[in-house]
């Protein structure tokens, strides 16, 4: 894998967040799948920023990043390794409701520090942490699909265009 070895907390800013993985295992064997069909990815690993930040234990915390000019094609490889690994599905986020990979949990910003009183107040139970999707901001329960996405079978143009960052 070409950026892997990068330290955890290196996000790479000249790639974008193609999907969520549970486990940096399952993560590493998308990238290989994406490499091995021609695209520039890495891995981060925001474990440490969801435990010491959000205090919160890691979900969705492994992200596989690609070049936003493949994001297209990384999309539909992504749903091609779905599909030839079944048993993988549980560890992949995708929303619900549009189809996107672009899943964040907790639901809360990375980008201010504000947000972080939010985050603390829900650790103490204020209200529930939930999975995000970038794309079309719905909200959901963290949960564990054993299916691939149904939207994943047909294809649905919005599903390809990179979400906002």
């Amino acid at each position: 894998m070409m950026e892997t070895e990068s330290p955890a907390l290196a996000h790479r800013t000249d790639l974008i967040d193609l999907a969520s993985f549970d486990g940096r295992r399952t993560a590493e064997l998308c990238s290989d799948y994406l490499e091995k069909c021609g695209l520039e990815t890495a891995i981060f690993d925001e474990g440490s920023l969801q435990t010491f930040v959000f205090f919160t234990k890691p979900a969705a915390n492994v992200k596989v990043q690609v070049q936003e000019k493949d994001y297209d094609q990384a999309v539909t490889r992504l749903i091609e390794f779905e599909k030839e690994h079944p048993k993988l599905v549980p560890f992949i986020y995708s929303c619900p409701e549009c189809g996107s990979f672009a899943v964040e949990y907790p639901q809360f910003s990375r980008k201010f520090f504000s947000f972080l009183l939010i985050e603390w107040m829900s650790s103490l139970g204020a209200f529930p942490k939930r999975c995000y999707c970038r794309k079309c901001h719905s909200t959901w329960p963290r949960g564990h699909r054993t299916e691939i996405n149904p939207l994943h079978l047909e294809r649905h143009p919005d599903m390809f265009v990179p979400p906002p960052a």
